[in-house]
């Protein structure tokens, strides 16, 4: 019984026109190389990848998630206060708020009674040679204690 039932398991697998016996005269197996098939599989691959970047284009344009979001809520700026905590400033309509981040919670620490100026130009430029040296040696930056 116990036989029977694990040759049954093992069988699944396999499609039941391929266990059956072809009738005299006809194809059992299709070519593998043949151009209609080779055309078939890749007109079926054509179509997936093609479904798929149609689901990928329509999911971006539904969730404009994202920078170049249009909408209400704008993020002026950041600063970071910690490893992972960070102060953001960010303008609702014409409210600017000035908001504690971090892991798992975010509080609203500041409403602003006048709104800060954004800056023009984005965030403004670092000297990065400065921030090189002064990370390299940071004795020589630093003052000298009682020497």
């Amino acid at each position: 019984m116990i036989a029977r039932g694990l040759t049954l398991i093992a069988l699944l697998p396999i499609p039941a026109h391929l266990l059956a016996s072809a009738p005299p005269g006809a194809e059992a197996v299709p070519e593998l190389f043949s151009v209609a098939y080779l055309a078939r599989v890749l007109g079926s691959l054509l179509l997936v990848f093609t479904g798929l970047f149609a689901l990928i284009f329509l999911l971006r344009r539904v969730n404009r998630m994202g920078p170049d979001a249009a909408g209400p809520l704008r993020v002026i700026g950041a600063a970071s206060v910690g490893q992972r905590e960070k102060l953001v400033l960010v303008a609702v309509g014409e409210r600017q708020l000035l908001l504690g981040v971090a892991p798992g919670a975010v509080r609203t620490l500041h409403v602003l009674e006048e709104p800060v100026a954004a800056p023009e130009g984005g965030a403004p430029a670092v000297d990065f040679a400065a921030l090189l040296r002064r990370a390299a040696h940071p004795r020589a930056s630093s003052p000298e204690k009682g020497s």
